[in-house]
């Protein structure tokens, strides 16, 4: 097994946030719209506080087991069989989640930078960043995200704030004129996107525990609730909720409308540029995880000697899961429940059972 390695809470709270954001703010603000046109703002806030109670989840089960990950509490909890096959369920999770992101990364590039290169291509190139920065270790590329980070808040925050005077704010209203129970129909999709914390599972037990892990934790959540918040409204407010959900990315037709001093423009090269490394993040971190899931799962002494095998495995799952773009979106969407049984229920009913064994008691006795 890889050795014992430890991160910092700031460095958690950098993989989360850069993880989660990254791709929901690309196409977030036109899949909302969807369900809750000029409201979308009130699904988004709906959305975090499903996303903290989903967070708050995993902390529960770290209390408890500090030492495991979730494919050893699954074993511990439900036993060797039952135990077992739940863990391997997550393993293909994990994998499949890889597979996904990186077939998201590939169909990015296709779109908005050069559609006459193959996706096998982009594709490769994902996949061996993914794959380099693993064979680094944890350690390595956790301390790379606290600059991506940085960087992504950064550019967010600059360029809704250079659009603030092409915003029209009255293309809110009225505001919830269908009351708040309607908008809410979308809730599960968006709770799966600021949900998406699978990997922090395989990860707690690394963390360099303090008081403060739960707050950096609950924090990482706040600020892309928070960024996906100014994504949604700064959209509606310069397109409206009709045009909005009408492109396929419309952060990259907002950043097309930023001009500064009349000649700078085309900053869209910037968002390429924040897209590529909150990728190479969020592929690293879960091909980590699947490597982490598999080598518990098969008890595994040296890990990394599969991770190319596993690499090329996931390179093959992304390439041929779905034919284009617009199946990618409708899964998501259609089949958001699949997403939310991993993320949120299943986690769930392990920690329930962990509380009915009375393992709750004995960490609280034992803090």
């Amino acid at each position: 097994m890889e050795r014992q390695v430890t991160i910092s809470n700031f460095q958690l709270m950098s993989l989360i946030v850069i993880s989660t954001i990254g791709a929901s703010s690309l196409y977030a603000p036109a899949a909302l719209v969807g369900y809750a046109e000029r409201n979308s703002w009130y699904l988004v806030i709906a959305g975090g506080l499903a996303g903290i109670l989903n967070i708050s989840v995993f902390l529960a089960l770290n209390r408890m087991y500090p030492d495991k990950n979730l494919i050893r509490i699954c074993k511990h909890v439900l036993g060797p069989w039952v135990g077992g096959l739940l863990a391997f369920a997550f393993v293909c999770y994990f994998l499949d989640i890889t597979s996904w992101v990186l077939r998201e990364f590939a169909h990015f590039f296709i779109i908005a930078l050069n559609p006459i290169i193959p996706q096998s291509w982009y594709l490769a190139v994902g996949i061996i960043m993914g794959a380099y920065a693993v064979s680094r270790g944890l350690e390595a590329f956790s301390r790379v995200s606290e600059i991506v980070l940085f960087v992504i808040v950064s550019a967010f925050l600059g360029i809704y704030v250079v659009l603030i005077s092409q915003y029209h704010p009255e293309y809110l209203l009225p505001v919830l004129e269908n009351g708040w129970l309607e908008p809410l129909s979308g809730i599960i999709p968006v709770a799966t996107w600021l949900g998406d914390l699978m990997f922090i599972s395989m990860m707690l037990n690394h963390v360099r525990r303090t008081k403060k892990t739960a707050a950096f934790a609950v924090g990482a959540v706040t600020i892309t609730t928070l960024l996906l918040l100014l994504s949604v409204l700064s959209c509606t407010m310069m397109f409206g909720a009709k045009t909005t959900a009408t492109f396929t990315y419309p952060s990259v037709s907002l950043i097309q409308n930023i001009r500064l001093f009349r000649y700078i423009e085309r900053f869209d090269a910037a968002l390429v540029a924040v897209w590529v490394m909150s990728s190479f993040i969020k592929i690293s971190v879960y091909l980590w995880a699947t490597l982490q899931g598999l080598a518990e799962f098969m008890k595994l002494e040296k890990p990394r000697l599969f991770l190319v095998p596993l690499s090329a495995g996931i390179y093959v799952c992304a390439k041929f899961k779905i034919w284009g773009l617009i199946e990618l979106g409708t899964f998501y969407e259609r089949q958001a429940w699949f997403f939310y049984l991993f993320q949120f229920v299943i986690p769930v009913v392990v920690l329930s059972i962990a509380w009915l064994r009375g393992d709750g008691q004995k960490a609280e006795v034992g803090a």
